[in-house]
């Protein structure tokens, strides 16, 4: 009866391997494009690179599991983060808030449209 119990455990434990194998083997195309796309995103330095990248994301139906969730989700976050970079600042005191917008952050330059300090009347 032991013999019995043992071999019926040794079969099942074979299927549970030939399944773990062949779900190995046969990688899931949709969770590897996801992945691609991803790694795009968030190479991606502005938002319209991120979208032209997040356009590619497959057509056709992947399967929602926990992984492809969280490929989804870290995709939006760096879209996200791109987002608020290129976000102007609404704070008056932040740097570059109300600067000349070329660059320069000395102070130096006169904003567009301000004219330019009258020069000095000579001494007589």
């Amino acid at each position: 009866m032991a013999w019995h119990s043992s071999q019926a455990m040794l079969q099942a434990v074979r299927i549970c391997l030939a399944i773990l194998v062949t779900l190995v083997a046969c990688k899931d195309r949709g969770v590897e494009r996801l992945t691609e796309v991803k790694r795009s995103v968030c190479a991606c330095k502005d938002t319209r690179c991120a979208d032209q990248a997040m356009s590619e994301v497959p057509k056709a139906s992947i399967r929602s599991t926990p992984r492809t969730q969280a490929i989804a989700r870290d995709m939006l976050e760096c879209r996200a983060r791109l987002e608020a970079a290129e976000r102007p600042s609404t704070d008056p005191d932040a740097e570059g808030g109300s600067g000349s917008g070329d660059g320069s952050s000395d102070g130096s330059a006169v904003p567009a449209g301000s004219a330019a300090p009258a020069p000095a009347k000579a001494a007589r």
